[in-house]
């Protein structure tokens, strides 16, 4: 063989290579095209079920703040409601006890007027069994 054959030959094997490399190339540029559009899509997908995502954790959370509104409205209606009927009965106990005290003061006064000898004596009595208490009691302490 002689040089110019073997240049021919490895002009040959150099020219069979470069269509085999670019053919390869081809065929690896095809498929990084169909792995790049698979990552496009599921890209997308991935970016619509975030978006469904975020929309359904709004929604949940608009739902959540509208339902602690109410609640909390209620429970204030319900403390305003409990509030004045307290008020209410409260007010009816004070009258009543005002109405008692003052039936009360009036049968004494009037007890006092019919018998002023007795009243005086009541009064001295529990007077002086008062003062022996409060001695007592100031005797024990000391």
């Amino acid at each position: 063989m002689n040089s110019n054959n073997i240049t021919q030959a490895t002009e040959e094997r150099v020219t069979d290579a470069a269509a085999r490399a670019s053919e390869k190339a081809g065929e690896l540029a095809s498929a990084f095209k169909v792995h790049v559009a698979q990552f496009k899509e599921k890209a997308h997908e991935v970016a619509a079920k975030a978006g469904d995502l975020t929309d359904r954790l709004r929604v949940a959370a608009v739902e959540a703040k509208d339902s602690t509104q109410e609640k909390l409205s209620e429970g204030l209606e319900r403390a305003g409601a409990g509030y004045e009927d307290v008020k209410d009965n409260l007010g009816e106990v004070v009258s009543d006890l005002l109405d008692q005290a003052a039936t009360v003061s009036d049968k004494v006064a009037g007890y006092v007027r019919a018998h002023p000898g007795r009243s005086f004596a009541a009064a001295v009595a529990v007077g002086y069994i008062a003062s022996r208490l409060i001695r007592g009691r100031r005797a024990k302490k000391s």
